[in-house]
């Protein structure tokens, strides 16, 4: 039983393992909470990058109003484990999920709201909610330069009218994710572009409510962008999830965080003074965003990863670290490791004190 390690030091755990520091993790939970709650802006936390309940409630104990969600098979292991309010940042379309989506708003107290960009989409959603006897609140997705899903916001006004004269669905707000800003290396220029994309959206949010439709919600803002958009006036909540983690991607982004996350590795082989291989290849972490970055030792390149192996160059002759030592890595983005592994272990002090499963690894559907 995986109980049976807590109290153990977390360098008897066997490997491959992904460890999550407790202190630095709680005071990054901190840290971006309070900074959003600065801002008069309130925070609903992506689970794309933790995937499990244990980290909602601490998000939700430190302040957040809820969670969101990237696919509904994870929403209904949230609502199972006692988190109800949540936003699918995503479309839910066809007749099994739309069923689905019905099926767990008619729950006590559970809110799972959802994003639409298709009138066909809302007519689908209202239909499954009437006949399950349910109502499932939507906002509208809105392509604010993204360029990938959601409608043009001069669409916005028409696209309510009808959500609001749909049976089975209600217009909860507006939402975007402005993430193609995150790519501008210039930082007065991403906050301007930042800036550009939002205010498409307050715009359209305007116009909606001077056609009588009220707009409770407009959210956006990830990690790479919150510290902008939650000071943006009528933004009324933010997703910024991953930073909790303090992972590499995000440190570069102004995230007030600290590295939180580890995968601690065990030395497998050293064919040559320069060559170190370890048990963790691409079926541990995915290295295709941001690799991984060994930690204690010098080297000149990125670790190379195979299906099983890691395979990293030292920059000097060494014969450190020795067959059966442990080799860890800072995570160089926290969305490609989290869905790998089971669990998670939280360590204090060097101590393993929880162990905490990633119970919506999986859940694509």
């Amino acid at each position: 039983m995986l109980t049976s390690l807590v109290g153990l030091p977390a360098s008897e755990l066997d490997t491959p393992a992904l460890l999550v520091d407790l202190d630095i993790l709680e005071a990054n939970i901190a840290s971006m909470a309070g900074d959003i709650a600065a801002r008069n802006c309130s925070w609903r936390p992506h689970s794309k990058a933790n995937k499990a309940p244990a980290i909602a409630h601490r998000e939700l104990q430190a302040g957040a109003i809820g969670i969101t969600c990237a696919k509904l098979g994870e929403a209904e292991v949230m609502v199972a484990n006692g988190v109800y309010d949540i936003l699918i940042s995503n479309q839910i379309v066809g007749a099994i999920k739309t069923r689905r989506l019905a099926a767990i708003n008619k729950q006590p107290g559970v809110d799972v709201k959802v994003c639409v960009d298709s009138l066909e989409n809302v007519r689908q959603i209202g239909a499954a909610a009437v006949e399950l006897g349910a109502t499932v609140r939507v906002l509208i997705e809105l392509n604010s330069g993204m360029n990938r899903a959601g409608i043009d916001p001069a669409d916005a006004v028409d696209f309510a009218k009808v959500i609001a004269e749909t049976d089975g669905v209600e217009f909860a707000g507006l939402m975007t994710w402005e993430g193609h800003t995150m790519g501008v290396k210039d930082q007065a220029e991403r906050v301007a572009q930042i800036k550009n994309s939002v205010q498409q959206v307050l715009d359209a949010a305007d116009a909606i409510k001077a056609a009588g439709i009220p707009v409770e919600i407009i959210s956006c803002g990830g990690t790479g962008t919150y510290m902008t958009t939650a000071a943006m006036d009528g933004v009324t909540e933010v997703q910024a999830g991953g930073g909790i983690w303090g992972d590499e991607l995000y440190m570069k982004l102004d995230a007030k965080v600290n590295p939180a996350l580890t995968l601690m590795t065990t030395v497998v082989s050293r064919p040559t003074p320069t060559r170190v291989i370890v048990d963790a290849g691409r079926k541990t972490v995915d290295p295709s965003n941001v690799a991984p970055t060994p930690l204690g030792v010098k080297v000149d390149k990125a670790p190379v990863l195979s299906a099983e192996h890691g395979n990293v160059t030292l920059a000097e002759p060494s014969d450190c670290p020795k067959v059966g030592d442990h080799l860890c890595f800072r995570i160089g983005y926290s969305d490609q490791v989290m869905h790998l592994h089971e669990c998670l272990y939280g360590v204090r002090n060097g101590i393993v004190e929880q162990i905490i499963p990633i119970a919506g690894r999986g859940r694509l559907q």
